[in-house]
């Protein structure tokens, strides 16, 4: 039984990790702009620290749109605010260099050093003002992977679909529901036990009695409300409609580097 449990549980935390396994979709198709006025535009930059990587990837944006809408550009001087604190929405208007920064993936890679991709809005032409649009990073919306991963791993399907403080409390709610039936379960059986005893005295044999019943009844209860939270956990990964996701990022991944390939794994709660 130890073992079923322990099986089942490796299990759940096993496609938990496949379930969220996921990079920002910008990372391998760009947005399409809503408008003419603006395009999206994708950098990465490289540094021993995460404001450094994040600087080199804005200057490599600030210096792509001065090119493309004609503006004078002195990446030298650029690059100097940058390190000396500026941020590029300062420097941008300075320039005017209209550019909208809309969301970044960042790495720490095997050496310490740190690498980030950034997703920019930038304006088409510079003789227009850019009509800029929210971009928002919603839940996956396929009602039918939702109930396969809340399937295996309660919670997981509202988790998908950007529903991440329901999705969390339903799953560790469900975990503990059912590690609570199965506790009942074995201290039931240890009473039982005494209960069967032949040399047991009859005090000890009421009293293990009384706590056997009360066990037993209390196993019974937490089974049949976990089953009730599973019934809702699936009924809700179907029914709920996806949203924002970025109140947590959970992604396991293989990014690549300048020796090959590094797995890794993000885990940021923004409650």
């Amino acid at each position: 039984m130890k073992r079923t449990v322990f099986i089942i549980l490796l299990t759940m935390v096993s496609v938990a990790a496949w379930g969220t396994k996921r990079l920002p979709s910008w990372m391998n198709e760009l947005p399409k702009a809503g408008n003419s006025t603006i395009m999206y535009v994708r950098e990465a930059g490289e540094g021993s620290t995460l404001t450094e990587a994040v600087n080199q990837a804005m200057l490599r944006v600030l210096q792509s749109t001065a090119n493309r809408i004609g503006r004078q550009f002195d990446i030298q001087a650029v690059d100097e605010a940058l390190a000396g604190g500026s941020d590029y929405q300062t420097l941008s208007r300075q320039y005017s260099i209209p550019i909208n920064k809309v969301d970044q993936c960042e790495r720490k890679l095997r050496d310490g050093t740190y690498r980030v991709w950034v997703l920019c809005q930038v304006a088409t032409s510079g003789n227009v003002q850019p009509q800029w649009e929210e971009l928002k990073g919603t839940g996956d919306d396929r009602p039918g992977i939702a109930l396969v991963k809340s399937m295996f791993v309660p919670g997981l399907g509202q988790i998908g679909k950007g529903h991440v403080a329901e999705g969390t409390i339903t799953m560790v709610g469900d975990v503990a529901l059912i590690g609570g039936a199965v506790g009942c379960y074995y201290m039931a059986k240890d009473k039982l036990n005494v209960m069967r005893d032949p040399q047991v005295t009859y005090d000890d044999f009421t009293a293990a009695q009384k706590s056997y019943n009360t066990l037993r009844t209390t196993s019974y209860i937490l089974w049949g409300a976990a089953a009730g939270v599973y019934v809702f956990n699936l009924v809700r990964a179907v029914t709920a409609k996806p949203r924002r996701t970025d109140m947590l990022t959970v992604a396991p991944s293989v990014m690549p580097t300048e020796d090959g390939f590094t797995p890794s794994l993000s885990l940021t709660f923004n409650f």
